[in-house]
């Protein structure tokens, strides 16, 4: 293991890192926050260890500056203190500090530690890459095919509008410009749909990102899903099949993606059920909770689908490209303490009920510094 010492005491470092070289670990050391940051982006040590009050830059500078570096963003870092200051502790923290530690302390206390946040990043690392590889495939799959269709329809309406002859009229010319820009929408869609589900994924491997999401709150819910609902209706012809029944509601969930998930709700909800019956939305909350809950009387789900939309990490992309919609829901909610529910049978319709949390979490206090050995 790399790691790199900083503290402004020499006698104290030198000891950590003669200590830590004789457990057979490669040992970095800077006498301040400045040469800490140096150091870091020069070596990209697996671990760093830094002490709070030192000249120049102390830790808390340095953790800001190396937080805010990519090469040296996920490093993991833990801070040392002569005081257990829980103030200083949540300071800390704040800035991206991974734990703390209280001096003095064993070695034994601190290479444990050490071995905990380089394995715990490594497992995230791991969980990462195994995303990235099932995405890539998805994309692998589904963009190439889904794009491709869509292509198609836009280069052969594209050359029947070009083309002089025969004689079009006017009705004709409108047809074709409409069939160009249904499909360039569809691309649009294939595109954002599959980049916001690679996007979705990889936020549940990042435990600051994921806890970010969920300190967002959303007032007067019932505001955004009855326009955004609306929207989509008016977009399919179906405005007259949309039921709303929207009571004020609060949810812990930021406006752009409440808007998306009520989006794909909606579409699914119209592309599996016959014009001219009804879909209905209802939204409430009790305080705690948030729910929304959506049935159509279209085609239905057999178990497998069902199955495959909320226990499955790759959704099933049909030849078009679509497919995406729901997974990207059940994503959506998952990543904020929610839970989706899917309940359809064959030709008889559908209801999928989404359970959010109505407010953010409260925050988690700091953890409390180790014990000083005694003597």
């Amino acid at each position: 293991m790399k790691i790199l010492i900083v503290d402004d005491s020499a006698p104290f470092r030198q000891s950590v890192v003669h200590l830590l070289t004789l457990r057979g670990h490669e040992v970095l050391e800077a006498a301040d926050g400045l040469s800490g940051v140096k150091m870091a982006r020069t070596h990209l040590p697996d671990v760093i260890v830094s002490d709070i009050v030192m000249s120049q830059v102390d830790g808390y500078a340095m953790t800001a500056v190396l937080r805010q570096h990519p090469a040296t963003a996920d490093i993991p870092l833990v801070l040392m203190t002569g005081v257990a200051d829980l103030q200083g502790m949540r300071k800390g923290m704040t800035l991206g500090a991974d734990d703390y530690i209280a001096k003095p302390f064993k070695m034994d206390e601190l290479v444990a530690t050490l071995n905990q946040r380089v394995h715990r990043r490594q497992a995230l690392l791991k969980e990462m890459d195994r995303k990235l590889s099932a995405l890539g495939k998805d994309i692998h799959v589904g963009l190439p095919t889904g794009l491709q269709m869509q292509i198609d329809q836009i280069q052969q309406a594209s050359r029947a509008l070009a083309s002089t002859t025969p004689a079009r009229s006017p009705a004709e010319t409108a047809s074709l410009a409409e069939a160009i820009h249904s499909a360039a929408k569809q691309v649009e869609r294939l595109a954002t749909n599959l980049f916001l589900h690679a996007q979705l994924a990889l936020f549940g491997t990042d435990p600051e990102q994921l806890k970010a999401l969920r300190q967002v709150q959303s007032t007067g819910a019932e505001n955004v899903i009855g326009t955004q609902a609306r929207q989509q209706a008016d977009a399919a012809g179906r405005s007259s099949d949309l039921k709303l029944k929207l009571t004020p509601c609060t949810v812990a969930m930021a406006e752009p993606h409440l808007a998306k998930l009520v989006t794909e709700l909606v579409n699914n909800a119209f592309q599996f059920s016959p014009l001219h019956t009804p879909v209905h939305f209802q939204c409430q909350d009790d305080g705690h909770n948030f729910l929304l809950t959506v049935t159509d009387q279209g085609s239905g789900m057999t178990a497998e689908q069902i199955n495959q939309i909320l226990q499955s990490e790759t959704p099933k992309m049909s030849p078009s490209g679509t497919g995406l919609g729901l997974p990207i829901v059940r994503r959506l909610v998952e990543l904020h303490g929610g839970k989706l529910l899917i309940h359809g049978e064959p030709a008889k319709g559908t209801t999928l009920r989404v359970s959010l949390p109505a407010s953010p979490p409260p925050a988690v206090p700091p953890p409390s510094a180790p014990e000083a050995p005694l003597g």
